[in-house]
C-alpha cells in the first residue's frame, strides 16, 4: 500500500510551528510558554495551531519523538560495531561520529530542550537510546564477562552516564571541539580510561 502523501501546507504550518517553540524554550521556561506565544512567533492563528496539536505538551512530545526516532534511524539502523574496527587505533568509530552528528544537526532543539530547559522525557528517551547503543556495543565487541573489568550491567551505567553528561556539556560549551574529536575523546576515555600511564606507578 502507497505510503500517504502529506499536504506540504501542513507539513510547512507544522515546521513553522516546532521552530517558533524551540526558539521560546530558548528564552523562557515550558511552563511560561502558551499556545498563543507559539502562534504569534509561527505567525499562524491560534486555530490553526490546534488543527495540528491537542495542546503545547502534544507539540513538545512530537518534537522530542521525531528528534529520538531520527537518532535511531541514522544511528542504530546505519551502523554496526562489528567487523575488523580497530578500536585502540586514533580513529573514532564511525558510530560515535554519526552519534555526535545528529545532535549537532539538531543543535538548537537539544540546546532548548536538554540545556536551557531540562526536559525530563527528552532526558530519559535519550539515556534509553545511549543505553541501548552502549550494550549493543560492548556485547558485540566483548560478548565474554571474563574479559570485562567489571560488572557488565555496572559498566554499561557508568558508560550511558558518561555519554549523557559530555553530550550535555558539548552543548553547553557551544560544540566548540568537532564530532570527529569529541567522538574519539570519549571513545578513548570508555576503552583505556582517562590515563596514559599509571599515575600511581608514574609517581613512585
Amino acid at each position: 500500500m502507497p505510503t500517504q502523501r502529506k499536504d506540504p501546507r501542513a507539513v510547512r504550518t507544522q515546521s513553522l510551528l516546532k521552530r517558533a517553540f524551540i526558539e521560546l524554550m530558548e528564552e523562557k521556561e515550558f511552563e511560561q510558554i502558551t499556545v498563543a506565544d507559539i502562534s504569534e512567533r509561527a505567525t499562524v492563528k491560534r486555530a490553526t495551531f490546534y488543527l495540528h496539536y491537542k495542546d503545547k505538551t502534544d507539540l513538545m512530545n512530537q518534537c522530542i519523538e521525531e528528534i529520538l526516532n531520527d537518532l535511531h534511524e541514522k544511528v542504530s539502523k546505519q551502523v554496526s560495531f562489528l567487523g575488523d574496527f580497530d578500536f585502540l587505533e586514533d580513529q573514532p568509530h564511525p558510530s560515535f561520529v554519526q552519534l555526535f552528528h545528529q545532535i549537532g544537526e539538531n543543535y538548537p532543539f537539544y540546546r532548548a530542550l536538554l540545556v536551557t530547559n531540562r526536559i525530563p522525557s527528552l532526558t530519559s528517551g535519550l539515556l534509553a537510546f545511549i543505553h541501548e547503543f552502549i550494550s549493543e556495543g560492548i556485547n558485540q565487541i566483548e560478548p565474554n564477562d571474563q574479559n570485562l573489568t567489571a560488572n557488565r550491567e555496572l559498566i554499561i551505567k557508568y558508560v550511558e552516564s558518561a555519554f549523557l553528561e559530555v553530550i550535555i556539556w558539548w552543548i553547553e560549551k557551544g560544540m566548540h571541539v568537532s564530532e570527529k574529536e569529541i567522538a574519539f575523546q570519549l571513545m578513548n576515555l570508555s576503552i583505556k580510561g582517562p590515563y596514559n600511564h599509571n599515575p600511581i606507578k608514574d609517581r613512585s
